[in-house]
C-alpha cells in the first residue's frame, strides 16, 4: 500500500509523525537512491499497522478526488462562450447550442464540487475546492444574468427599432440607447476574453453593469406594459394578443400592408383586406381564412394610428354585414335557394333561410285555428326548399366555397324541417306555445332595422362579426337544449359550460 503513486509525501511525514523516527525523502517523496529497506524497517511500522493502512488508504482517495479536481479545472480552462450574430449587429447573441453545453458541464461541475467539499478526504485540497466552487458560482449567477438581460435586450431592440413605439415613447427609447451601447460593451469585452471563468470571475465591468441593465431593461418593460395598457383600453380586440404579438402590430402601425398578416388575432375569420390598386391604403374587400371574398360598403382609407383604422376595419366590417343583412331580408321570403347562394356571403346565406323559415311557420301558426292546412302547407314548402337544395349538389356550376355554403345550408334546413315536422306532429297551433319558443328563432325587425335571434323569452341583437363561410354541426335535440340553456344564462347576465364526454360537440355548439 505505501508503494502505490498516491502515497505523496504529506502522507509519508503523517507515517513518520505516527512511528516518531524519519527515513530520507526526497521532494516527490522516499526514493530508491536514498531510501533502502534498512529506513523502512527502522521505522517500525509494523507496530503502527492500523494508522498505516489507514493512511495509506486514504491516500488512493485523496488521489481521486485529486484528479477529479483537476479535470473540472481542466475541462474550465478551456470551456469559452461562443457568440452569433444579431441581425446586423455582429456577433452579440450568446451561441444557444455552445451555451448548452456549457450550462450542462456548469451543473454537472457544481454537483462535483459539491460532493468533494462533503468529503473527508478532500481536507488537502479545501481550499481549492471552495475556490472553483466560488468561480463557478459566479459564473452561474452571470450567466443566468446575462441570459435575462439578452433576452429582454431583443425583445427591446425589436420594438425600439422601429420608429412608431420610439416615437410614442421618446423618455424609454433614450434609456434603451443607453442599455444598447451598455451591453454592447458587455459583449465587446466578453468577445475579447471568452472564456467562461475568465470572463465572469474577472471582469468587473460585467459584475457591475448586468444588475444595473436588468434594472433599467425591468423599468423599460414596466414602461411598456403600461403603453400596451393603453392600447389595449382603445381597441379591446388588442386583449387577445399576446405582448410580443402586439408589440408587433404596434410597431409595424404605419404601414396598414404590414398589418394585414396579424389581422387574424383580432377578428376570428378575418384574415385579409384587399387594397385598391390605385390608392394604396384604401382597403376595398374582406377575405376570410376560407379566401371568401365580401366587398365593404364603404372602402376606407386605412392611416393614423393602428388602433384607429383597426377600429374602422371593425366599424366597416360590421356596417358592410349589416347592409348585406338588411337586403336579405327585404327579400328572404321570395329568393330561390340558388340566387341566395349567389348573390350573398355564406353566413348571410344561413340567415336568409332562417328568416324565411321562422317568417313562414309563425305566419302559419298563427293561421292555424282557422286553416287547418296552413301548419302542412308550411311543412311541404321546409321539405321543397331542402329538395331544391339537395338538387343544387349535382350541379356543376358551384365552386369549393359555394359546394360547402350548400352543404351547411342543408344541415341548417333538415333541422328546420324536423321542427316543423314535429310541431305537426304534436299539433301546435299557436306562435306562443313553449314547442316553438324554444327553437332558434331569426326575425329581421325593420322597425329597430336589425337581425334579431330569439330562444324562449330571450333575445340577442345579432352582432355582424363576418365569420367567413364555416361549416356547421348537424342540429339535434341535445344542441336545442344547449342553446336554451345557453341563452338563458346569457339572459340573465350569467355563464354557462358545456359538460360531456370527448368528441361530443361541446364546442362547436358554443361557438354555433
Amino acid at each position: 500500500q505505501c508503494s502505490q503513486k498516491s502515497m505523496p509525501p504529506r502522507h509519508w511525514e503523517s507515517i513518520m509523525g505516527v512511528t516518531g523516527k524519519k527515513i530520507p525523502m526526497e521532494e516527490a517523496g522516499p526514493s530508491v537512491e536514498s531510501c533502502k529497506l534498512m529506513h523502512v524497517l527502522d521505522l517500525g511500522m509494523v507496530g503502527f499497522a492500523e494508522d498505516v493502512e489507514d493512511i495509506a488508504g486514504g491516500s488512493a482517495k485523496e488521489l481521486g478526488i485529486e484528479t477529479k479536481l483537476n479535470q473540472i479545472i481542466e475541462l474550465w480552462q478551456e470551456l469559452a462562450f461562443a457568440f452569433s450574430n444579431f441581425k446586423n449587429r455582429g456577433p452579440v447573441i450568446l451561441a444557444a447550442k455552445e451555451l448548452g453545453e456549457i450550462m450542462e458541464a456548469l451543473e454537472d461541475s457544481q454537483m462535483q464540487l459539491g460532493s468533494m467539499a462533503g468529503n473527508r478526504y478532500s481536507a488537502p485540497f479545501r481550499g481549492l475546492v471552495q475556490e472553483w466552487i466560488v468561480n463557478l458560482s459566479t459564473v452561474s449567477d452571470m450567466v443566468e444574468q446575462w441570459i435575462s438581460v439578452q433576452n429582454l435586450w431583443i425583445y427591446m431592440e425589436a420594438v425600439f427599432s422601429s420608429g412608431d413605439i420610439a416615437k410614442q415613447l421618446p423618455q424609454e427609447a433614450k434609456r434603451f440607447s443607453g442599455i444598447d451601447k451598455n451591453f454592447m460593451k458587455i459583449t465587446q469585452k466578453a468577445f475579447e476574453t471568452p472564456n467562461c471563468v475568465q470572463c465572469c470571475c474577472g471582469n468587473d465591468l460585467m459584475k457591475t453593469l448586468l444588475p444595473h441593465l436588468t434594472e433599467q431593461l425591468e423599468l423599460c418593460q414596466k414602461s411598456l406594459t403600461g403603453y400596451l395598457e393603453t392600447k389595449r383600453n382603445s381597441f379591446p380586440r388588442f386583449y387577445f394578443c399576446s405582448d410580443g404579438v402586439l408589440l408587433e402590430i404596434l410597431s409595424q402601425g404605419s404601414d396598414p400592408h404590414a398589418i394585414v398578416q396579424h389581422l387574424q388575432n383580432v377578428f376570428d375569420s378575418l384574415a385579409a383586406v384587399t387594397f385598391d390598386k390605385q390608392k394604396k391604403y384604401t382597403a376595398v374587400t374582406m377575405v376570410a381564412n376560407d379566401k371568401e371574398e365580401v366587398p365593404f360598403s364603404n372602402p376606407m382609407n386605412l392611416g393614423g394610428n393602428v388602433e384607429d383604422y383597426l377600429g374602422e376595419i371593425v366599424t366597416q366590417m360590421q356596417e358592410t354585414l349589416h347592409d348585406i343583412c338588411r337586403d336579405c331580408g327585404a327579400e328572404c321570403d321570395t329568393m330561390s335557394c340558388e340566387d341566395n347562394v349567389a348573390r350573398f356571403p355564406a353566413q348571410v346565406g344561413i340567415l336568409c333561410i332562417q328568416f324565411a323559415w321562422t317568417n313562414d311557420l309563425e305566419d302559419a301558426l298563427r293561421r292555424a285555428r282557422q286553416d287547418k292546412a296552413s301548419m302542412s302547407a308550411s311543412n311541404k314548402k321546409s321539405l321543397a326548399v331542402l329538395n331544391e337544395l339537395i338538387g343544387m349538389t349535382v350541379l356543376d356550376k358551384w365552386d369549393k366555397l359555394q359546394r360547402t355554403n350548400i352543404e351547411t345550408l342543408i344541415t341548417i334546413q333538415v333541422h328546420q324541417k324536423d321542427v316543423t315536422e314535429e310541431l305537426v306532429k304534436k299539433k301546435i297551433k299557436d306562435p306562443g306555445d313553449f314547442e316553438w319558443l324554444k327553437q332558434a328563432r331569426l326575425y329581421w325587425r325593420t322597425e329597430r332595422d336589425t337581425t334579431v335571434i330569439s330562444i324562449c323569452d330571450v333575445d340577442f341583437d345579432y352582432q355582424h362579426e363576418y365569420l367567413g363561410c364555416k361549416e356547421r354541426l348537424v342540429v339535434t335535440p341535445l344542441t336545442d337544449r344547449c342553446y336554451v340553456t345557453l341563452s338563458q344564462a346569457i339572459g340573465m347576465f350569467l355563464g354557462g359550460a358545456p359538460a360531456g364526454p370527448a368528441g361530443t360537440g361541446k364546442t362547436e355548439t358554443t361557438k354555433d
